[in-house]
């Protein structure tokens, strides 16, 4: 990829960015192409630092997918008027910042992961409430995400 195209994908998909970063690295370590001003440079260690910074943007959507759904939850389950409006205004500000963070090459792993991030927010909701919760998600990932 030139850099024209490493700057988009910085640009548009950071947590795809990461990864092809990452792996142009391995890739080029393992040539032994015998680069000699690259060799003082740490390499292990900045790829997995770069790695590092994908996982951490991925879970941090997680982390708002489930307090999204948690709340979502608990306005659709918990009979406590009082709070619905709280907590619609965290769904929003949970889904706000989740926007920032999500990157399109996060949706095929985010999919995969969706029902254990389910049963993760359904965790917090009982651990609060005393209430009986769907076993399948009632949301759809994509209005989450979107």
């Amino acid at each position: 990829m030139g850099q024209t195209g490493c700057l988009n994908t910085y640009e548009t998909d950071y947590y795809q960015w990461t990864i092809e970063q990452a792996d142009a690295l391995r890739r080029l370590i393992n040539t032994n192409q015998g680069l000699k001003h690259l060799d003082k440079l740490d390499w292990d260690n900045i790829i997995e630092e770069i790695e590092a910074l994908g996982r951490s943007e991925y879970n941090a959507v997680v982390s708002l997918l489930i307090r999204q759904i948690e709340h979502k939850l608990k306005i659709d389950y918990v009979s406590l008027e009082d709070c619905y409006r709280k907590w619609k205004s965290e769904v929003m500000v949970f889904k706000v910042n989740m926007t920032r963070k999500y990157a399109p090459s996060m949706k095929p792993k985010l999919t995969h992961q969706f029902e254990g991030i389910y049963q993760d927010a359904v965790k917090i909701v009982k651990a609060e409430y005393d209430v009986d919760l769907p076993k399948e998600c009632p949301y759809l990932l994509e209005d989450l995400l979107f």
